[in-house]
C-alpha cells in the first residue's frame, strides 16, 4: 500500500506510520502497523533524469544563406564520408522543415554550420528528403547523421585518382520531420543484383542487373538514398519508366552527360552489356523503385 493509501485507510494513525517510512525502515510505528518493505522505500526515492547533451544552435537565415549548398553538382570540402563516420541505417526518412537546413561536420554543441541541405532538388524542383545513418542523443532529439547529395572532393583533385562516392553530415533533428522507412535498396556489386529489403530482412523485389567497368564503375561499399525519383522525357533510352536517382558519384569521373557523374538506376533497353556507372534494370523494377519515397536509404555493396 503506498502512502497516500495508508493515509486515507488508517487516519493520524496512518501519518505516523508515513513519518516512519521518511524516517527510516527500522522506526517503530506500533503494533497493528507493519514496518515499510525496502521496496516500499525504493519506491518513494526519486529517479535522477540524465541531464542531455546540448546541440548547436539554429544559425538564423542570413548565416545560412552565406552558406555553400549540398547539392549534388555542389563540392564541400568538410563534409564526411566512409573514412570519417560509419554509417547505420536508422531506417528513418529526414525531410526538411525549412527552405535550408543547417549542416554540420560533428555533433558538438560548439559545432559550426559548414553547408545547407536544401528542402528541394534543384533543376527539378521535387520536394527533398534524406536518408539517416546515425544519431547522436541530446536536447530536442539530438543530431542526426545525414546522406547529402555533394561531393567533399573531386576525382583528380590533389593528384588522387578516386574521390569518396557519397558523403554525410550531422544535422540537428529538430530541423526535420523524421518518419519510419520499412524498406531499403541494396546493390551487390560483386553478385550484379539489385534487391529491395524490408526492415525484417526479408527480399521483395529482386533481379540481376547490369552496371558499370572498372574505368567507370558503379559505386561500392557506399550508403547513400534516394535523392528523387522521376520521368524525364528527355532521357529517350527510359522509354518513360521512372529513374531512381541516388546520391552517390561515380569515384573515377569528374562528369559525365553535363552533370557531377551521378548513379542512378534506370531502364534501359539493351538487357546486355554494361553501364557507364548507373544501374541497368527491367520496368518493372523501375517501377518497384517507384513505390520507395525519396530518402530510401541505398546500399552498394
Amino acid at each position: 500500500m503506498n502512502r497516500r493509501g495508508q493515509l486515507a485507510a488508517g487516519g493520524a494513525a496512518a501519518v505516523v506510520a508515513a513519518v516512519g517510512l521518511w524516517i527510516g525502515v527500522g522506526t517503530h510505528v506500533g503494533a497493528d502497523r507493519p514496518t515499510p518493505s525496502p521496496t516500499a522505500v525504493a519506491r518513494s526515492t526519486p529517479t535522477p533524469t540524465p541531464s542531455l547533451a546540448a546541440v548547436p544552435a539554429a544559425p538564423d537565415a542570413s548565416a545560412l544563406a552565406a552558406l555553400p549548398e549540398a547539392y549534388f553538382d555542389g563540392v564541400v570540402p568538410g563534409l564526411l564520408d566512409g573514412s570519417v563516420v560509419t554509417p547505420d541505417n536508422q531506417w528513418e526518412i529526414a525531410t526538411p522543415r525549412a527552405p535550408l537546413v543547417a549542416l554540420f561536420a560533428s555533433p558538438a554543441a560548439d559545432a559550426t554550420p559548414i553547408a545547407t541541405l536544401s528542402a528541394t532538388v534543384p533543376t527539378i524542383d521535387r520536394p527533398a528528403a534524406t536518408a539517416v545513418w546515425g544519431r547522436s542523443p541530446g536536447l530536442d532529439g539530438g543530431m542526426v547523421l545525414v546522406s547529402t547529395p555533394a561531393r567533399n572532393r573531386v576525382p583528380g583533385d590533389g593528384g588522387m585518382a578516386e574521390a569518396p562516392s557519397a558523403t554525410f553530415a550531422w544535422a540537428r533533428a529538430a530541423d526535420f520531420t523524421l518518419t519510419p522507412a520499412d524498406r531499403m535498396v541494396r546493390i551487390d556489386v560483386a553478385a550484379s543484383t539489385i534487391a529491395i529489403v524490408n526492415e525484417d530482412g526479408s527480399v521483395g523485389a529482386t533481379e540481376t542487373a547490369r552496371l558499370g567497368t572498372p574505368a567507370d564503375p558503379t559505386p561500392v561499399s557506399t550508403a547513400t538514398y534516394m535523392e528523387a525519383n522521376y520521368v524525364d522525357p528527355q532521357v529517350r533510352y527510359t522509354n518513360g519508366h521512372p529513374i531512381a536517382l541516388t546520391g552517390a558519384h561515380s569515384s573515377r569521373i569528374a562528369s559525365y552527360g553535363g552533370n557531377s557523374a551521378l548513379t542512378a538506376l534506370h531502364y534501359y533497353p539493351d538487357p546486355t552489356g554494361s553501364s557507364h556507372g548507373c544501374v541497368r534494370v527491367s520496368a518493372a523494377m523501375t517501377d518497384a523503385l517507384a513505390t520507395l519515397p525519396v530518402g530510401t536509404a541505398i546500399q552498394f555493396s
